[in-house]
């Protein structure tokens, strides 16, 4: 029993670090303040324009600075102190958030600059994105590793559920420059919690610090090389370019599909959330049954399953239990790959490898959402939706024939 409760830790045990407690708390309330505004974003571009092709557009912007970005952010996450340049890129983060509180206050905020912010607040997170996942293996290690993966990204969609519930109900009280004021706000936490967080200096010590060029030069040879990380980007691929069109329609759904107001448009947001905890939570007990392998197509199939009931049937019901399955679906796919990435990863190329992780998921998303998005402009949101579950199918089983590298052997 001893031994079992080692080797598959509890979806919490993580929690029990107090450094990873206080970051994993901090970083929650800080993706509150982030989910209340991308909601409120998103609110606002549908009341700037009605074309869905935009709302597409504010999805990609957010995303299409991780793909341009990320391998550069991985670089200078590897040859500098990263916990000094997570709390640059916070710095970064916060400001964005406050220019879009003056804008919206001063109510001079456009479709194009509030595109353009977007990209900027992408931006920042690109940039912090390799240096802060290179830093969860530096908290937390062995066992432990899949399950603090997962909880932060459990943390991160249990803000997108209270996020946009407590921002649609401000924004129809006050308005969306409060949203944006509070994110800004909530970034000082996450600062103040990693200044507090005293980092390994055998972490410090094993960082080489290469010239940029050697640098780049190394990590695309280690990537080229390594056959377990391609088979991964490969699998993740198969998903995230035909399963985006949910997420990223989801505005144009709430708003004029389904005709919510402020107050239901939030909870629309916030079950996706509702449905990633609830996957992070049984994902243990689920890998340990199937297996991650198995459990990632597993959950490919179910989102293109509910994915095309969504396109038949679109009714505030039946789209509310389509996006929280879809949560479930999106988290275990999305923590099961990124532990395997990190289990092959060197501590000295961990932000490396993980920014070329994050280019390609991104990279996935940003395709996905202008695709889907365009498909939905030239005919419907159904069609679009339609196309999305029926090229998921197959993509499917090309992805079962790819083993994912360091997936647990199921136990029957």
């Amino acid at each position: 029993m001893t031994e079992t409760r080692a080797l598959h830790p509890s979806a919490l045990a993580p929690l029990s670090n107090p450094a990873f407690r206080g970051i994993w708390i901090a970083n929650l309330m800080s993706n509150i303040g982030g989910w209340m505004a991308s909601t409120g974003a998103a609110w606002e571009m549908t009341s700037l324009t009605t074309e869905p092709l935009y709302v597409a557009l504010l999805a990609a912007a957010g995303t299409l600075p991780m793909f341009l970005f990320c391998f550069l952010a991985g670089i200078l996450a590897d040859r500098f102190e990263r916990k000094r340049y997570i709390i640059v890129c916070q710095f970064w983060m916060m400001a964005v958030a406050a220019v879009l509180a003056v804008m919206a206050f001063l109510g001079q905020l456009t479709a194009w600059n509030l595109l353009a912010l977007s990209f900027c607040m992408g931006l920042g997170n690109a940039m912090n994105a390799p240096a802060w996942h290179a830093v969860v293996p530096e908290i937390v290690a062995g066992p432990q590793l899949r399950p603090a993966i997962a909880l932060n990204s459990a943390g991160f969609n249990l803000a997108r559920t209270i996020g946009p519930v407590i921002g649609q109900i401000l924004l129809g009280l006050v308005g969306v420059f409060l949203l944006f004021t509070i994110n800004a706000l909530t970034y000082t936490g996450v600062i103040a919690a990693l200044r507090a967080w005293k980092r390994p200096a055998e972490a410090r010590a094993s960082q080489r610090r290469e010239g940029f060029v050697e640098a780049a030069r190394t990590g695309i040879a280690f990537v080229r090389a390594s056959a377990e990380l391609k088979a991964i980007f490969a699998r993740g691929l198969c998903f995230f370019v035909p399963g985006i069109a949910m997420g990223t329609l989801l505005p144009v759904i709430g708003r004029f599909e389904l005709k919510l107001d402020e107050f239901s448009f939030g909870v629309l947001y916030a079950v996706f959330g509702v449905g990633a905890v609830a996957g992070a939570l049984l994902m243990p007990t689920v890998n340990r049954l199937f297996g991650a392998d198995r459990a990632n197509i597993w959950a490919m199939g179910i989102t293109a399953a509910a994915t095309l009931t969504a396109a038949l049937a679109m009714t505030p019901l039946v789209v509310g239990i389509v996006v929280t399955l879809n949560g479930a679906c999106w988290m275990t796919v999305i923590a099961n790959n990124g532990a395997s990435v990190q289990m092959i990863l060197p501590n000295f190329m961990r932000a490396r490898g993980m920014a070329v992780h994050q280019m390609v998921f991104f990279g996935a998303m940003v395709a996905g959402s202008m695709l889907w998005g365009k498909v939905a402009d030239l005919w419907s949101v159904q069609a679009a939706l339609l196309a999305s579950a029926l090229t998921l199918l197959p993509f499917t089983l090309l992805a079962a024939s790819i083993r994912l590298p360091g997936s647990a052997t199921p136990r029957v």
